[in-house]
C-alpha cells in the first residue's frame, strides 16, 4: 500500500524575522481549525496559547487539541519530525510549519515536496514597525530578503506600532517581491488565505537546515523579581537581535513572558498558563 493511498498533505510554510508574529497567526489559525485537522509544527510547543478545555493530551513535546488538530515541537532532526507525521494511520487535512526567525522558507520548501507532502504555499510575517531598520543591517538584511522573495504572501503586522502606518515597510516588501501584502492585527487573518495558497510543486535541490551568522544560547538569569527582569531585558547588549522566555519571577503567582526583539522590550503576565511551565531561563538569538 502506497502511504495514505497516493494522499499528499498540503504543507504551508509560515516564515518572518524574529519577533514578527508567526506564533501570533499560528494562535488564531489553531483557534480557528474549523474543522480541520491540522498538524502544526512550531519551534516551541509552550508558545502555543489554546484555551485548557481544548487540550486533549499534552505530553511535553506534543500538543493534541480536542479539535482535532496536533502541535508539534519540531525535532534537531527534521526529517525524524516528517517520519513521525508520515506515521499516523490517517493524514492530516494540512501541515502548518513556523521556521524559525532566521530561517530562509526556499531553503526548507523541498523537505514539502518530499513524501505524502506537497507545497502549498510560503507565507512571510512582516513586522510593519522594524522591518526597515532591521533590513538595513549586515547578514539581517539579507536573511530578510530571502525570506520575503520566496514569499507567496507577505503579512503585514504591527502596522498600529509605526509611525506611518506601515507606508515604509509595504515599499520595503514591494521592492523585494510581488507577492500581495495583506494587513494583520493581532494574528487575526481568515485562515484560508493562509492554508490555501496553492502554488504547485517545486523542484527538490540539496538543502540544509543550518542558519548561519547567528549564535542561539540558553541563559540562566536566576530568581528575579518583575522589576528585575524589565531592567535586565533594558541592559541586554545591541547585538542581541531576539530573546524569549516564560519565566518564573520571585513576586508574581503567574508565568511572566518575555521578549526581546530588536530595541523593543515586552514583559506580560500568563495567568492562562501553568506555572510549571515557568523557568529561570531565556533563549537568546545574538549576532
Amino acid at each position: 500500500m502506497t502511504l495514505w493511498n497516493g494522499v499528499r498533505v498540503p504543507f504551508t510554510l509560515l516564515g518572518g524575522y524574529l519577533g514578527a508574529g508567526k506564533t501570533t497567526v499560528i494562535n488564531h489559525v489553531i483557534r480557528n481549525a474549523d474543522g480541520r485537522r491540522l498538524v502544526v509544527l512550531v519551534n516551541d510547543v509552550a508558545a502555543v496559547n489554546v484555551d485548557a478545555a481544548m487540550i486533549a493530551d499534552h505530553d511535553g513535546t506534543t500538543l493534541s487539541l480536542s479539535n482535532g488538530c496536533v502541535c508539534c515541537a519540531i525535532a534537531d532532526d527534521f526529517a525524524q519530525t516528517l517520519e513521525q507525521i508520515r506515521a499516523m494511520p490517517e493524514p492530516p487535512d494540512q501541515v502548518l510549519m513556523e521556521l524559525s526567525g532566521v530561517g530562509e522558507p526556499a531553503r526548507v520548501a523541498p523537505w514539502a515536496g518530499t513524501a505524502g507532502f506537497r507545497l502549498d504555499g510560503i507565507v512571510v510575517v512582516a513586522d510593519a514597525d522594524q522591518i526597515v531598520e532591521l533590513s538595513a543591517r549586515e547578514y539581517v538584511g539579507d536573511t530578510i530578503g530571502e525570506q520575503l522573495t520566496a514569499a507567496d504572501i507577505v503579512l503585514l503586522t504591527k502596522t498600529d506600532l509605526s509611525a506611518d502606518r506601515g507606508a515604509a515597510a509595504r515599499s520595503l516588501i514591494e521592492s523585494r517581491s510581488p507577492a500581495p501584502i495583506i494587513e494583520v492585527r493581532d494574528g487575526v487573518i481568515d485562515i484560508g488565505v493562509v492554508l490555501g495558497v496553492d502554488r504547485g510543486e517545486v523542484p527538490m535541490p540539496q538543502i540544509s537546515l543550518e542558519v548561519g551568522g547567528y549564535d542561539t544560547t540558553v541563559i540562566d538569569i536566576g530568581s528575579l523579581t518583575l522589576d528585575e527582569l524589565e531592567r535586565l531585558l533594558v541592559e541586554f547588549p545591541e547585538d542581541v537581535i531576539r530573546a524569549k522566555g516564560l519565566i518564573r519571577c520571585t513576586d508574581v503567582e503567574v508565568p511572566v513572558e518575555a521578549h526581546v526583539v530588536g530595541n523593543r522590550r515586552a514583559v506580560r503576565r500568563r495567568p492562562d498558563l501553568d506555572m510549571s511551565r515557568a523557568t529561570n531561563h531565556l533563549v537568546q538569538i545574538r549576532l
